[in-house]
């Protein structure tokens, strides 16, 4: 069995270095290895050790300088220097080791392991918050799931991201991250098996230093930075964290769902469809109000490789709670539009006042017919009038014909009232020659008298209310005549 998996991770493995196309580098990566081995020996180095003042100079120069494959000449002769003067033990078994390597894949691997601080797989990644954050980054892997939460535990399939120091050690993180089935290789490094690496060490005590080492990068203790932007609000003994880790692993979940090219193809092949009215099978999902948080623009790869793929770019989606939009529905079920048609929110004031206005003059026996009390009705009573007209404006916008629906309930006046360009010369005719506006009227003053009366009953219309209200809703559609073509009149207001 763990025969078999070692020889899975082998060809992953070589795949994948194969495909990096470094072969060439072979030497150049052994000279570095040799530089890296070396710098750490002078670093530990006693300036003091010696008394040869140059020495000592170069010593300190050098432990300044990068451990590259150019500056390996110098790191070899302060070394034989330094060993000449007995200032530093022999490590000549240890070098003469890494100077006669030859497999390409155990150099690459050795070199990696030199160069894998800070290369860590994540869900959460510091360099979101800051291109500069030296923070660490978070693996999130809980399965716990709150559905008064996005995490990285909704997500259908795990999406993980890769972070570095500098985007020049992506071959590196992108190592960790191959996969054999649905484990990875920094899983069986982080749990010390020793299955993928088996094959390339070139004897047990380095593929023992190999384990170690990645075990302790992969399972390094997490430290804040103050470029991760965090806010840690104490509570008890412990603390709230308000502001998290940017989610990199959730960004690009809706970035692959939402904006990546294929779905831009697939968006436009919606848009067009609804362009020519066309059927399609499937959901058409859109994100609306959508803002792009830049990070790192100029050269993304550096923040993660996630980042890189998505160009820099984080969506911003609108957080506001959804706004109510009212469908306007003709009122082809109800027989009198005026019972369902009209909000009550929209007339509550204006008829409040009015029947308050009513109820006073009632309980003092006054009557209403007195000049300046009766402005007061005629004020209220046309400014429901105005607000009745708006909603029927909007039923008289909607596509004309829709009155011709074979399961209407809605009186015919009220349809010549609210289909006025209806399409119909049976029904046109029959309008020009039908008093429909005087019924629309009455229609208007019972249903006004209806709420003037309320669930209480504490107030009775009279007759001489109603023929109020319907000739004022009779003037105000006089003013209308232009467009819904209605005759003339010449009773006054000041006639009832």
């Amino acid at each position: 069995m763990i025969e078999n998996l070692t020889k899975e991770w082998k060809n992953i493995i070589e795949n994948y270095i194969d495909g990096l196309n470094e072969k060439d580098k072979l030497g150049e990566y052994r000279d570095e290895l040799v530089s890296v081995f070396l710098s750490k020996k002078l670093l530990q180095a006693k300036v003091d050790n010696t008394e040869n003042v140059e020495l000592k100079k170069r010593l300190i120069k050098i432990q300044d300088k990068p451990a590259t494959s150019n500056n390996r000449k110098e790191f070899e002769s302060c070394y034989h220097d330094m060993l000449n003067e007995n200032a530093i033990g022999s490590f000549n078994k240890q070098l003469d080791k890494i100077y006669k390597k030859t497999n390409f894949y155990n150099i690459w691997i050795c070199r990696a392991i030199e160069s894998s601080e800070g290369i860590l797989p994540a869900t959460h990644c510091a360099k979101l918050s800051h291109s500069s954050s030296s923070g660490s980054s978070i693996l999130d892997r809980t399965t716990e799931q709150d559905n008064c939460y996005i995490t990285t535990s909704s997500l259908r399939t795990e999406l993980l991201d890769g972070t570095y120091l500098d985007a020049k050690y992506s071959k590196q993180i992108k190592f960790l991250m191959l996969q054999n089935g649905t484990r990875y290789l920094f899983d069986e490094l982080s749990s010390k098996s020793k299955a993928g690496l088996r094959h390339f060490a070139d004897d047990q005590d380095e593929l023992d230093r190999w384990i170690s080492r990645y075990h302790k990068i992969l399972n390094t203790r997490p430290s804040t930075d103050a470029l991760l932007k965090q806010i840690y609000f104490p509570v008890s003994d412990n603390y709230h964290l308000l502001s998290i880790l940017k989610s990199s692993s959730i960004a690009q979940y809706l970035h692959q769902s939402h904006f990546s090219k294929d779905a831009r193809k697939q968006r436009d092949k919606y848009d067009k469809a609804l362009r020519n009215k066309k059927f399609l099978p499937d959901t058409y999902k859109r994100a609306l109000n959508v803002n792009n948080l830049m990070v790192t623009q100029s050269q993304p790869q550096n923040a993660s490789i996630l980042n890189g793929k998505r160009g820099g770019v984080m969506k911003l989606l609108k957080t506001a709670p959804p706004i109510w939009n009212t469908q306007l529905i003709p009122p082809i079920h109800c027989k009198s539009w005026f019972s369902r048609g009209i909000p009550y929110s929209s007339v509550k004031d204006d008829i409040e006042y009015l029947r308050a206005f009513l109820l006073r003059n009632e309980k003092l026996a006054l009557s209403t017919r007195h000049p300046d009390r009766r402005k007061w009705l005629i004020k209220w009573g046309m400014d429901i009038i105005d607000t009745v007209l708006y909603h029927a404006q909007n039923i008289q916008s909607l596509p004309s014909g829709w009155s011709q629906d074979n399961d209407i309930k809605l009186k015919q006046h009220q349809q010549y009232f609210l289909d006025p360009n209806r399409d119909d010369k049976v029904f046109q005719r029959q309008r020009k020659t039908t008093d429909w506006q005087k019924k629309v009227c009455d229609d208007f003053a019972t249903w006004l008298n209806g709420l003037l009366r309320g669930r209480d009953k504490k107030f009775t219309p009279q007759k001489e209310h109603r023929k109020l209200w319907s000739l004022l809703m009779s003037h105000a559609l006089r003013n209308l005549a232009p467009v819904l073509d209605i005759k003339e009149s010449g009773k006054k207001v000041s006639d009832v």
